[in-house]
């Protein structure tokens, strides 16, 4: 049996590395931090990947949607150090199949049991009607990045779009990205000059006219 613990916390994947040896000691545990460039292939041939929902290039969430894409077969198992509302539906939609808190253990594990035998948490799917679900959620038209302005960057853009949702709170939007509230500041700095906006009130009255929110 092969485990893949994705965690850019070395400290923290060996935690839980240790914990999970304990029930599986024939287990074979791979820890990587989410920058491999060939993790996909990694987690591919695991049995079960265990998550962490902030990496370093990109989120929890959307590296389980890359992995969804072409694998339902692999239950993921997400965990994270913040409250569990903050990556719950966007984890779901990911194409995982449980999400606990980094810290209770116990739980955790009793989640490893219940993938490896083909279940998942309530409200969430296994791992084949995940993978349809994302595909089938890829598949539809975008037509909410239509107000966004062009001239915004990726990330931009979706730091745009973020603040259509949580208003000015680069705390919540952070948290979303896997990223800082500080790098979001900056963010949301280089759209007002972008779009001439000498406040940040300025833009989320556009925001408010364009109907985001």
């Amino acid at each position: 049996m092969q485990f893949i613990i994705v965690d850019n916390d070395p400290r923290a994947a060996e935690s839980v590395a240790g914990f999970i040896k304990l029930a599986y000691p024939q287990a074979i545990i791979h820890q990587l931090r989410g920058t491999e460039q060939n993790i996909i292939e990694e987690c591919d041939a695991a049995d079960l990947v265990v998550m962490d929902m902030q990496l370093f290039e990109e989120s929890g969430p959307e590296l389980c949607a890359r992995l969804r894409r072409t694998n339902g077969r692999t239950p993921v198992l997400g965990m994270s150090c913040f409250p569990k509302a903050y990556y719950d539906e966007q984890f779901r939609e990911a194409g995982g199949q449980a999400l606990v808190h980094k810290e209770e253990l116990a739980t955790l594990l009793a989640m490893v049991n219940r993938l490896l035998r083909g279940g998942a948490e309530p409200g969430y799917l296994p791992p084949d009607a995940a993978q349809r679900a994302v595909l089938a959620n890829d598949a539809r038209p975008e037509t909410a990045d239509d107000d966004i302005p062009d001239v915004l960057t990726p990330t931009e853009r979706n730091v745009y779009r973020l603040m259509g949702e949580y208003g000015n709170d680069p705390r919540q939007i952070a948290v979303q990205l896997g990223s800082k509230p500080s790098t979001v500041r900056t963010h949301i700095r280089a759209i007002r000059r972008k779009l001439g906006l000498p406040t940040t009130n300025d833009l989320m009255r556009l925001l408010l006219r364009r109907g985001n929110r």
